[in-house]
């Protein structure tokens, strides 16, 4: 990436144990995922629930941003744009990376907590696109 983000996507290091287990776990829906497709789903989940959480530490380097494909990134310049109402933030690879991080930090603690509730997170998901298909 040349637009000004650093190298590397990074979460908390209180975050990583919650991508592994919801990627390698047997009955984790995210399964097989790969670190990066967790990270864009987190953060597309985080930005339509409203959860862009600040982050205290910033310490694991979970992927690098060129390990995005094209439509993975146009999904987070998306989001930035949207959460900025501004199309000029699609040059500053500082702000998108600083939104899109927030929101998979969001939407990271609120899947995880699905996954280890009482529910069923396909379902809770499944609900979930089935709300925004009403609206």
């Amino acid at each position: 990436m040349s637009d000004g983000r650093p190298r590397d996507a990074r979460i908390p290091d209180e975050k990583r144990p919650k991508f592994e287990e919801l990627t390698e776990s047997s009955d984790s829906p995210f399964r097989d995922w790969e670190s990066n497709e967790l990270f864009v789903y987190a953060a597309a989940y985080g930005f339509d629930q409203g959860l862009r959480t600040e982050m205290d530490s910033a310490g694991h380097a979970l992927f690098q941003w060129n390990q995005l494909s094209d439509s993975q990134d146009w999904i987070l310049k998306s989001i930035a744009v949207k959460e900025q109402e501004d199309h000029e933030v699609l040059d500053d690879g500082s702000a998108i990376d600083t939104i899109s991080r927030e929101y998979a930090n969001g939407g990271i603690e609120r899947l995880y907590q699905k996954y280890v509730g009482t529910g069923d997170l396909f379902i809770e998901l499944t609900d979930d696109v089935m709300d925004l298909a009403d609206t």
